[in-house]
């Protein structure tokens, strides 16, 4: 949510324009005096019988289409909830009522804290959950120095902000292991809970094609494809690293190996790489729209895509969601051998193991072929719509932390 210009609410947020914050409530009550029921009976309302929650999304990106958007839309097309989202804070209690729980994604602001203060009053006297959602470390000591974003976090005010909120909330979710026991350790509040990042079906669904995919390895075979799909997060583009960024473990054997391999940068480039990207012995091609990105990793021809990060704290606590996104095509992904790709299976260590490992993949049509298989099966586990994983977020939503009626959710 972006609230960050408190005096556009009068020093309330969900005040009007130029309102006084003392007018607020009394602003409310007008309000309220002009507004009816929409059915005689509150079980005419469709849905009326299904748990309600509501959602707090800070952004429409990619965070909130794996953490958020997707899980919501399917729990409610599907009739396991429902799932009122939202970036507007809303202040009236009667919103509130009836609700099993809201989730606050990502809030960091002091304005966000005093709301999300609010919602903690307001959940004690309903009786719902407050779950604070989050899929990236957002306390600036461990955002490394060459992620472009860094300085949105680095304030004391915004750590103190980003602390107190999590306090504040009976279940804080996360996409690692490594994530949850990062926070836990950082705030102090132990209900912490894991639930992977899962793999939108609909998104990713209809591109696989195992004979397509030996077809073009066999085309590509002399120089084959290898892609990268990465934001401009990866890259010191700032130069405030001196270049030392996730892609530095792999560049000088990206460089060597531009006669063997077409080398396609998808989203963000090295900038050490400018030059052979200018010449054409690269290629860079600019960020896809959210909707068209399953479709672009389909049409880019790869044989296979890499990974690459420094090994810290902030990569240690990401998820796997290339391997995953690349086993959805059935393209195999080679990854760096932490922990974040504990379960990939072509790992490297460094730039040399990352040019052998490669080379392993691409052997032969009966290696690759099994590897392709080998990538999609994994990913066919990951769907956000398999009972199992959907089941996940339906529980943080509607049980209690660490509730013995979790079924899909382990013991944290």
């Amino acid at each position: 949510m972006n609230f960050n210009n408190q005096n556009r609410f009068g020093g309330v947020v969900g005040a009007p324009r130029g309102m006084p914050s003392g007018a607020l409530k009394s602003h409310i009550t007008r309000q309220q005096q002009h507004i009816q029921p929409t059915a005689q009976n509150p079980s005419d309302v469709p849905g009326a019988q299904l748990p309600r929650a509501i959602s707090y999304l800070a952004d429409y990106g990619g965070c909130a289409l794996w953490r958020c958007l997707a899980p919501d839309f399917v729990i409610n097309i599907y009739g396991k909830g429902v799932i009122h989202e939202l970036t507007t804070m809303v202040l009236d209690e009667r919103f509130y009522q009836g609700v099993k729980a809201v989730k606050m994604q990502r809030q960091a602001t002091p304005i966000q804290l005093k709301f999300a203060e609010e919602l903690k009053r307001l959940s004690q006297k309903y009786n719902f959950k407050l779950i604070y959602e989050v899929d990236d470390i957002v306390l600036g000591e461990d955002i490394p120095m060459y992620n472009k974003n860094r300085d949105a976090f680095t304030s004391k005010e915004i750590r103190n902000s980003v602390i107190s909120i999590m306090n504040l909330a009976d279940e804080v979710v996360n996409p690692s292991e490594f994530m949850r026991d990062y926070y836990i350790a950082k705030t102090g509040n132990k209900n912490g809970t894991y639930v992977p990042n899962h793999l939108f079906r609909w998104w990713f669904d209809r591109y696989y094609n195992l004979g397509d995919l030996v077809k073009k390895f066999e085309k590509n075979k002399k120089k084959p494809t290898i892609s990268i799909f990465a934001s401009g997060t990866h890259v010191d583009v700032a130069n405030r690293n001196n270049q030392v960024d996730d892609f530095t473990p792999v560049i000088n054997a990206i460089i060597k190996t531009r006669k063997m391999f077409n080398w396609v940068f998808y989203g963000s480039f090295p900038l050490p790489l400018r030059s052979y990207i200018a010449s054409g012995e690269m290629t860079f091609k600019q960020w896809i729209p959210l909707p068209n990105y399953a479709q672009a990793i389909a049409d880019s021809g790869s044989q296979l895509t890499f990974a690459c990060l420094q090994d810290n704290n902030f990569n240690r606590a990401k998820s796997n969601i290339k391997f995953t996104e690349s086993g959805a095509m059935g393209i195999p992904c080679v990854c760096p051998d932490m922990v974040t790709y504990k379960d990939a299976f072509l790992k490297y260590t460094n730039e040399n193991d990352f040019i052998d490992v490669i080379q392993y993949a691409l052997k032969d049509q009966t290696r690759y072929a099994d590897l392709c298989k080998r990538s999609r099966a994994f990913a066919e586990l990951q769907w956000l719509e398999n009972e199992e994983n959907i089941g996940q977020h339906t529980e943080v939503y509607f049980t209690p932390y660490n509730s013995p009626e979790r079924k899909y959710i382990k013991p944290q």
